[in-house]
């Protein structure tokens, strides 16, 4: 039995940069428009600390053919120097209550647009999540009650024992 190879053509190597090329004029321009916001092109995300946590705002890229789509999700990391406390988040249109909130991105065009629209939905939704989970009080409360709010800033049920325990110990917090 011989091995099948695939060969790409050239029309999808073009393809494929053209994705990657949208990808970069879409995280610029995110860049230009989160000026107070470092961005770590390694884990593609801005960071940014704010009052003893670090703020992540994170970029996905789902690739196409031709094009791709961008979703993003926040994250508020309580930090004691290098080591983690404790990591909340959620990806944008899930803290709404949507689902996954996508931005199509097809030309150079729309991606500056979709990085403007996606400024706007980050705002009116992660802002306001990472403001709120930046108060460990407000984390260990939402980890206590369970529930659908506590699964959707920590999926992983399992873990929320550990994080109540680490936040109420680091920060010396009672509920």
């Amino acid at each position: 039995m011989t091995p099948v190879i695939k060969i790409k053509t050239l029309l999808e190597v073009l393809r494929a940069m053209k994705a990657s090329e949208l990808q970069n004029i879409f995280i610029d321009e995110l860049k230009v428009l989160l000026p107070d916001w470092r961005f770590v092109k390694s884990q593609r995300q801005f960071k940014r600390v704010e009052e003893g946590v670090v703020w992540l705002f994170h970029i996905n890229c789902i690739n196409h053919l031709d094009d791709f789509d961008a979703v993003a999700d926040v994250a508020v990391e309580f930090k004691s120097g290098k080591e983690n406390i404790c990591i909340v988040g959620a990806e944008l249109g899930n803290i709404e209550g949507v689902g996954q909130k996508r931005f199509s991105v097809t030309s150079a065009t729309e991606a500056k647009s979709s990085a403007e629209r996606m400024l706007c939905y980050f705002k009116a939704h992660g802002m306001p999540f990472l403001r709120k989970y930046s108060n460990p009080v407000d984390v260990i409360s939402t980890l206590k009650q369970g529930g659908k709010e506590a699964m959707l800033i920590s999926p992983l049920l399992n873990q929320h024992p550990e994080q109540i325990n680490r936040l109420t110990n680091f920060y010396g917090v009672s509920i």
